[in-house]
């Protein structure tokens, strides 16, 4: 048996490598190999003898909130073969959502393809028995699971990108007032009514300012998207 490393009282594991790097961005770092070794208390190829690359161990940090939404997905509707179509989407997009905003430094990467097989035959069957219960087959099935992962993985993404803005550049957005006035002054406020642009306005910061209108309002467009699905 191999000699334990300094500092540690178990051998060192993959799934203990993608969850140590899953930890690091959540703490606001992008990890090299020599950080996250660092952070196990190993030497780098310790870590390389169990992936290949630096990409293999951020997949693997993925995969891990893919399966903490599919086990979230899962407790809420049940077996998403099975469950009403439009339930099983809405807890998708809605928990989804929640997930890679909460581990925002990580999001910029959820389109990594997982290195675990069986997690993408998994999650792709389960969207088309999903939309197959829409009543969507084939090339029709594939162009709503296109608009579907446009805008629930899109909206993730650009929410996580917010927060990464504000935290380094600051968010420090201009207010209704003061975009007024300059509308004013380039003679565009007759271009629309004032009510119309007070809602717009409001737009530009509600992540921050209130984030369960944002929720809300991402689950109201969802749910006119699936309501969309149904008509087919």
């Amino acid at each position: 048996m191999t000699r334990l490393a300094a500092g540690r009282s178990t051998h060192l594991e993959p799934d203990e490598i993608a969850k140590a790097t899953l930890e690091l961005f959540d703490e606001g770092r992008d990890p090299s190999i020599r950080q996250l070794a660092v952070a196990l208390n190993v030497t780098p190829s310790a870590i390389y003898h169990h992936y290949d690359s630096r990409a293999e161990i951020v997949q693997a940090a993925v995969e891990i909130v893919w399966r903490e939404i599919i086990e979230e997905v899962t407790g809420i509707v049940g077996s998403p073969f099975e469950a009403d179509p439009v339930e099983a989407l809405t807890a998708l997009g809605l928990v989804s959502r929640r997930a890679f905003i909460r581990h925002h430094s990580i999001t910029p990467y959820m389109a990594g393809i997982p290195r675990a097989e069986e997690l993408s035959a998994l999650g792709l069957a389960m969207f088309a028995s999903v939309f197959e219960r829409f009543g969507m087959t084939g090339r029709v099935a594939g162009e709503a699971f296109h608009a579907f992962a446009s805008f629930c993985f899109g909206n993730a993404l650009y929410a996580a990108s917010r927060i990464a803005a504000d935290e380094t550049l600051g968010s420090d957005h201009p207010t209704h007032e003061e975009l007024e006035s300059i509308r004013a002054a380039s003679g565009i406020s007759d271009t629309s009514t004032a009510e119309t642009r007070l809602e717009v306005d409001s737009i530009l910061d509600i992540f921050e300012t209130n984030p369960e209108r944002d929720e809300a309002l991402f689950e109201a467009g969802l749910s006119r998207l699936l309501n969309e699905f149904a008509k087919v």
